[in-house]
């Protein structure tokens, strides 16, 4: 289940842009015919292999941005392109239990919106959550991420990157994963979290 952000049915065919403006400017009043780009490489710099260990604890992300995006939205009759980013992951849980591992599926979709992680929306750092620790211009990303087993829960990841040395030290991400407020369980369905929720998890870039 992707976030509301983010459904939006689409087309595969060319479209002419009108302008192009930065990517988080698409979140005030979307304009036909516009490019929303990566301006400022908010996505760009997220694109990599990442991962996280902690004893038998693994979280690994391949994230890929795919530019030019065209999106159709029927319901308000307008089209536009945009950058977004996308994905799929490895989870190990404490208990040395893979729970998902979708990484060999990195390339296996020609509409990117089918991937488990999958957005592009631009965060400032007063936004909720707020980042008390970043610096005054800096900004996160948020993606929807889904487990394949569990479609119905609709969730979250907040990604900060921290350059090389920023804090003395590596190139990583840091990653928070939350369920939105919209998500629904079916009757008979699981209902139990299988992903590492509601806690900051740093990633290296491999």
């Amino acid at each position: 289940m992707k976030h509301i952000l983010f459904i939006l049915l689409t087309t595969v065919s060319i479209l002419s842009c009108k302008a192009q403006v930065p990517l988080i400017e698409k979140y005030g009043n979307i304009t036909n015919g516009t490019y929303y780009q990566d301006t400022n490489n908010d996505l760009g710099k997220l694109q990599g292999i990442w991962q996280f260990n902690n004893g038998d604890e693994i979280f690994k992300l391949i994230l890929e941005k795919k530019n030019h995006r065209l999106v159709t939205s029927s319901w308000r009759n307008i089209s536009y392109h945009q950058d977004v980013l996308y994905g799929e992951y490895q989870y190990v849980n404490t208990n040395n239990i893979q729970v998902v591992n979708t990484l060999n599926n990195i390339f296996a979709y020609t509409d990117v919106s089918e991937h488990l992680i999958y957005g592009n929306y631009i965060m400032e750092a007063t936004h909720v959550p707020v980042c008390s620790d970043c610096l005054p211009d800096e900004r996160r990303v948020e993606v929807s991420i889904e487990d394949p087993e569990r479609d119905y829960f609709d969730y979250n990841m907040i990604i900060r990157h921290v350059p090389e040395q920023q804090f003395g030290q590596a190139e990583h991400i840091k990653v928070f994963i939350k369920m939105s407020d919209m998500g629904l369980y079916p009757e008979g369905e699981p209902t139990d979290d299988r992903l590492p929720l509601m806690r900051e998890l740093i990633l290296y870039k491999q």
